[in-house]
């Protein structure tokens, strides 16, 4: 998959999120919209890993149906 533009995103979390993502940036001396930028991107790409993962694991399956 390819991330070559740049979109704009708005989200709404609890109060709770929000707080710990603050320290955890700060720690990071990042800003909370950076951060989260980067902790989506790399869930997106685990999953697309693990969706390529299970198309390839369904390829490799021989698949016991027989046409009727």
């Amino acid at each position: 998959m390819l991330f070559n533009m740049t979109k704009r995103l708005a989200v709404y979390l609890p109060d709770g999120i929000y707080e710990f993502l603050e320290r955890w940036a700060g720690n990071e001396r990042r800003s909370v919209s950076n951060l989260a930028a980067v902790l989506l991107e790399q869930s997106v790409r685990s999953r697309e890993n693990w969706e390529l993962s299970i198309q390839k694991a369904n390829k490799d399956t021989p698949h016991d149906h027989q046409p009727t």
